[in-house]
């Protein structure tokens, strides 16, 4: 049963190991699509010929935004050996409904739910830290 446990230990420091390193090379490529990102909107800055340009750009950005907040939960998996906290998760939901959010262009119900949907996590955030202790 020892000879097992360790075999098994072995084997998640493997996994870990090989999970570090997969963030990474993931990390590396997220940089490289945000610094793309980066340059397309520049580029988008200085066209005049486009119509609706305000709202490709506002699009753009929020793509760009998009990149930046995979590539700040990947910085805080590498952090904490591949693992990240509820709360951070939470957070990131909540700022994605918001991104989403600013840029609809659809239905008021649909700004209704998106709305009521950051309020629970919210509220959710706020029932984590008060009363639960992870």
């Amino acid at each position: 049963m020892k000879k097992l446990n360790k075999t098994a230990s072995k084997y998640a420091n493997f996994l870990r190991f090989f999970i570090i390193i997969a963030l990474g090379i993931l990390g590396t490529l997220i940089t490289i699509l945000m610094f793309s990102q980066l340059f397309t909107i520049g580029q988008m800055m200085f066209i005049k010929n486009l119509t609706n340009i305000p709202t490709k750009i506002l699009d753009e950005i929020v793509t760009f935004f998009l990149f930046f907040e995979f590539s700040v939960m990947i910085v805080a998996a590498l952090k904490h050996m591949g693992h990240t906290s509820l709360n951070f998760l939470m957070s990131l939901g909540i700022t994605a409904l918001l991104r989403n959010l600013i840029t609809a262009h659809g239905e008021p119900m649909q700004i209704l739910i998106h709305a009521v949907s950051i309020l629970l996590l919210i509220i959710g955030i706020v029932i984590l830290n008060k009363h639960i202790k992870l």
